[in-house]
């Protein structure tokens, strides 16, 4: 076990690239010690511990499958091992299916469901009792609003984040009596690898930013430094909290 009681912790899942990648970076600036876990893509989860450690913070690699009881708590256990308590669980992994119902089958549906929504529901449930030991305890969710302006081509995410919507109101009403808050982070577009060939296509991404307000996109270290916000509220008050990110796009 790690000596150092005052260490913060945190569990970022899905942290290989893209989102989840700066904000494990963010949490290691902001002196936590991260789990940075990855599925399938360990060259991705090794250059996001280098990119900490390049800096001077903490990280180790983990293999997760967020869709896997045992899997998540062989996580959570080894947590408990090493620090005994978790500070903060970044629920962030997801599976894009780019698809029409038409395109997809069954089993692309329910990977996207297991993955965004079972996923967050299997991590929370083994790190509560590691949560329950901190003193400043975080649960945000990466989610979307996609839920509020879904498309025919993300059925499945869009319908995966509403659930996640209505989880995430259901735990900040359960959880504070342990002294856990629990938030949600509502990116736009972010021009990440989740959006497969399209994330080259210049004209599409010109579009996205000339439709928003501000006329751009919301960027991975947006998302990270607006879950900082939410972790570092000073009063620790701030829960229950659907934290958009994408320069108001989602009330035009």
């Amino acid at each position: 076990m790690h000596k150092n009681k005052k260490q913060k912790v945190a569990v970022v899942t899905g942290s290989s690239k893209g989102i989840g990648k700066a904000i494990a970076i963010r949490l290691a600036r902001d002196d936590y010690y991260v789990y940075v876990t990855s599925f399938s893509d360990e060259v991705g989860g090794k250059n996001t511990v280098r990119e900490i450690e390049k800096t001077g913070g903490k990280a180790s690699l983990q293999e997760l499958d967020v869709t896997e009881e045992q899997s998540v708590l062989r996580l959570m256990k080894l947590v408990g091992k090493e620090f005994g308590y978790l500070d903060v669980l970044i629920n962030n992994a997801e599976r894009d299916i780019v698809k029409t119902i038409e395109d997809s089958t069954f089993e692309e549906w329910k990977l996207a469901i297991d993955t965004k929504l079972h996923g967050a529901w299997l991590s929370t449930k083994y790190a509560i009792p590691l949560l329950k030991k901190s003193k400043n305890a975080n649960i945000i969710m990466i989610s979307s609003n996609a839920d509020e302006r879904p498309a025919e081509d993300i059925l499945s995410y869009a319908t995966a984040t509403a659930a996640l919507t209505s989880f995430t109101k259901s735990l900040a009403i359960h959880l504070p009596k342990y002294g856990i808050r629990v938030n949600a982070v509502m990116p736009g577009q972010v021009r990440t690898d989740n959006w497969g060939d399209s994330k080259n296509n210049d004209e599409l991404w010109k579009k996205f930013a000339e439709e928003n307000p501000f006329k751009r996109v919301a960027t991975v270290e947006d998302i990270a430094d607006a879950t900082i916000l939410l972790i570092n509220d000073p009063h620790k008050f701030l829960n229950g909290n659907f934290l958009f990110v994408n320069g108001g796009s989602h009330l035009k």
